[in-house]
């Protein structure tokens, strides 16, 4: 089984990382080196940034609650696609969107982004945005450790319905619409046109809440850029159908080949 990646804490800043940097491990990542795996000085670890980077890290000092260590290489990591995915999902009841946001962690999703359409029956009171964004930031961060992504998925505040239009503006943007009968998700992705080299890919996927969307809004939707498209003719629920989106697109671009050898 292989070792673990251990992240650091707090990040190296982005574009930083470089060999001989002293880096830190905190929480329950150096409980675990410390006491689970009994590291020592000397050990060599894999560690990440939560930003993509992956790093080769000698330990240098031990301990339950903190761990030092000083990396020897810096590569991109391997785990996170190239194709970058915000999942804008329609709050849901209950723990529906926990379950959301670890599997879609777990699937590939580069940020997620909260919002309220007319029929979101889950409707917390603003002051319980906070305590709603940092529950699912926990959320994110264990997934993101339970499954050895070298991202930390970012989670944006709870934002209204109109907020949406800013985001799609100037981004390829999907909406899972059990209503289109016209343009399915194979459809769309293949007569997209493929990104440049060396250019960052990034796509916006739209999900509704228990009840759909309304009419209404598909049509503000479809006026603001974004692509209606079709899951096919089975309805999905709604917790299911962002992450299994999500694993479509990543599996039309390849973003579940093998990495091959280290």
């Amino acid at each position: 089984m292989p070792m673990p990646k251990f992240f650091i804490d707090p990040p190296i800043p982005d574009g930083e990382g470089k060999k001989k940097d002293q880096v830190i491990i905190r929480g329950e990542d150096a409980y675990h080196l410390a006491r689970v795996l009994r590291a020592k000085p000397g050990a060599i670890i894999t560690a990440t940034d939560g930003q993509g980077r992956l790093y080769e890290v000698v330990l240098t000092a031990v301990g339950p609650e903190t761990v030092r260590g000083e990396v020897r290489t810096v590569t991109a990591d391997q785990a996170e696609p190239a194709l970058k995915i915000t999942l804008a999902q329609s709050l849901l009841k209950g723990e529906k969107m926990d379950w959301v946001f670890q599997k879609g962690t777990e699937i590939g999703i580069t940020a997620f982004l909260p919002f309220l359409s007319a029929r979101t029956i889950a409707r917390p009171a603003p002051a319980q945005f906070g305590k709603k964004k940092e529950r699912w930031e926990k959320i994110v961060l264990a997934a993101a450790k339970q499954s050895g992504r070298g991202l930390i998925p970012a989670v944006h505040s709870i934002t209204p319905w109109e907020g949406l239009a800013p985001v799609i503006a100037g981004c390829f943007t999907l909406v899972a619409w059990e209503g289109e009968v016209n343009h399915s998700l194979r459809q769309v992705l293949t007569a997209r046109p493929a990104p440049l080299p060396d250019t960052p890919d990034e796509i916006l996927l739209v999900v509704g809440p228990e009840g759909g969307f309304a009419p209404e809004e598909i049509a503000m939707l479809t006026a603001w850029g974004a692509h209606p498209v079709s899951l096919g003719p089975r309805i999905l629920r709604a917790e299911t159908a962002g992450p299994l989106t999500a694993a479509l697109i990543l599996y039309h671009y390849g973003a579940f080949e093998p990495a091959g050898p280290a």
